[in-house]
């Protein structure tokens, strides 16, 4: 998934956080593909790990990942 982070603007309408539902103020998270936003990073990764486990897949842990040599 890809995603901006908005410093400074606006949105032309009231929006609340897709994931908490928060009020968004002048800085956001935007994902690109579908224009949902977010009110910061961490509803943004917290909104993407539960919609991939509703999907049956795994999120990555850190001792999963190899060393390539």
């Amino acid at each position: 998934m890809r995603c901006m982070f908005v410093n400074g603007a606006r949105l032309k309408a009231p929006a609340s956080c897709a994931h908490c539902g928060n009020q968004i103020g002048t800085s956001y998270v935007r994902e690109i593909a579908t224009r949902i936003v977010f009110c910061d990073f961490r509803c943004y990764s917290a909104a993407v790990e539960m919609s991939l486990r509703m999907l049956g897949y795994r999120t990555p842990t850190p001792s999963a990942r190899t060393r390539r040599s």
